[in-house]
């Protein structure tokens, strides 16, 4: 009796193995770019099998810039990507795409670096002045053209430049004077004014008004063909976000894996951006409208576009 069954329960378990295994969804996940702490839950889930137990299997994918990702969501390589709020330029324009959940909203996390020998002492000598910018069309060229609508400077008022992302790019640009300042993050401030390479000159939010620093997409197809996935990969990111508020350490460990700070200046980031991470992804209606209307000032649109066409909220968590 034994023996007789013993053939059939092994064949029902493979099956339900092998049942489960061609369950699992892949996809792939793009951040725009690599090293910023606003895109570590998903290297936090990953890490800690969120995903996995929703069935998902996760491909990272990673993009030096804005632009770049755009292509790679139009030629169909990226399902999800972690990007800004310019990304919403690009589906106005066409990009397959959707905004399915803010990952961050305040602009803490950006500065304005001048070298560490500029003459340049405040914004407002900045006029005329060479802003290095990731490249076209990222987070960090509405940061440089806002400064110039803020004083009033026009859309010339300044000149923008891609210099490309992270610390080496930054400090090759401070190094050489490449440009007169450049927009970049917190770390990379405290890392550069540390070597005596470059010196913060403002927060972002000392000019600018509260902005969505950050924002989730996804295409357009995958929406349409799997919405399950989509909803299962939102809700590994927001356990990810929970469990990171609850873990410093734990969090801090992995995060230092891609953006490569020591331990001490992981935590520092950690302090200052962990509160800008959302609890739960949903869109404020006024920071919709903002981002609407900053199109249209900093040049980027002739008009602004139909935001409600552009983000959907289905996919998060209930309030």
């Amino acid at each position: 009796m034994t023996r007789a069954r013993l053939p059939f329960a092994l064949a029902a378990a493979l099956l339900l193995v092998g049942a489960g295994a061609h369950a699992s969804d892949r996809l792939r996940v793009a951040k725009s770019p690599n090293y910023l702490f606003a895109y570590t839950p998903v290297d936090v889930g990953m890490a800690k099998g969120m995903f996995q137990k929703r069935q998902l299997e996760i491909e990272h994918v990673s993009f030096e810039g804005a632009s770049k990702m755009v292509q790679g969501i139009v030629a169909g390589a990226v399902d999800i990507a972690l990007g800004s709020p310019m990304d919403m330029v690009a589906m106005a324009k066409g990009m397959p795409a959707v905004a399915i959940a803010v990952i961050a909203e305040p602009m803490t996390e950006f500065i304005i670096m001048v070298p560490y020998d500029s003459p340049v002492r405040t914004l407002d000598d900045l006029k005329g002045k060479t802003i290095g910018i990731a490249t076209v069309g990222s987070i960090t060229e509405w940061v440089a053209l806002e400064l110039a609508r803020v004083k009033g400077w026009g859309r010339d008022g300044i000149h923008t430049v891609g210099i490309g992302a992270g610390n080496a790019s930054a400090t090759a640009a401070m190094k050489t004077h490449l440009v007169d300042a450049s927009v970049s993050t917190q770390m990379t401030g405290v890392v550069l004014e540390r070597a005596h390479i470059a010196r913060r000159l403002a927060d972002v939010p000392d000019y600018a008004r509260p902005f969505i620093a950050h924002l989730m997409s996804a295409t357009t197809a995958l929406v349409k063909e799997n919405p399950d996935a989509v909803r299962r990969f939102v809700a590994g990111w927001f356990e990810a976000v929970a469990f990171m508020r609850a873990n410093k350490a734990e969090t801090i460990r992995i995060a230092r894996v891609e953006t490569g700070l020591s331990e001490e200046d992981e935590t520092v980031e950690y302090d200052l951006l962990m509160r800008e991470v959302s609890p739960d992804g949903h869109f404020d209606r006024d920071s919709v409208d903002r981002i609407g209307k900053s199109f249209v000032e900093l040049g980027v649109l002739e008009a602004e576009p139909d935001m409600a066409k552009l983000y959907t909220e289905r996919f998060l968590p209930k309030r």
